[in-house]
């Protein structure tokens, strides 16, 4: 398995929005600097990292398949309308061909691609 560390221009803000959309995280662990593992059930694991630049936070890109795009876009609504001075931000889904899609903008900047593949996909 890959494990990715994702950068937290602000570490308890990145914790709780990625455990708002359905991330498991763990406690923060002291190190360097502090992180937590932040697990998203049956895709994989990423490192929240207390630690930032600006330049690697913006060009950090990431994948992730959910099983209900619309589930998971909910989620993050119902984040952004309860922080509203949060920069977390995303386009409606898109149907690229494989499947529907969204971008999101984490809290420092990451881009994540987030699909639910054709697959997981209803009928009609």
């Amino acid at each position: 398995m890959i494990t990715a560390f994702i950068p937290c221009q602000n570490f308890k803000e990145s914790c709780a929005f990625y455990q708002s959309i359905g991330f498991l995280v763990g406690a923060p662990q002291a190190g360097d600097t502090q992180t937590a593992s932040a697990v998203y059930p049956n895709q994989g694991e990423i490192i929240l990292q207390d630690f930032y630049v600006k330049e690697w936070a913006e060009n950090t890109m990431m994948t992730l398949t959910v099983d209900d795009l619309e589930v998971f876009t909910q989620k993050v609504s119902k984040y952004q309308s309860s922080h509203p001075e949060s920069s977390v931000r995303f386009q409606p889904p898109n149907d690229y061909g494989w499947g529907l899609q969204i971008h999101l903008l984490d809290p420092s900047g990451v881009l994540w691609h987030v699909f639910q593949s054709k697959k997981s996909q209803p009928e009609g």
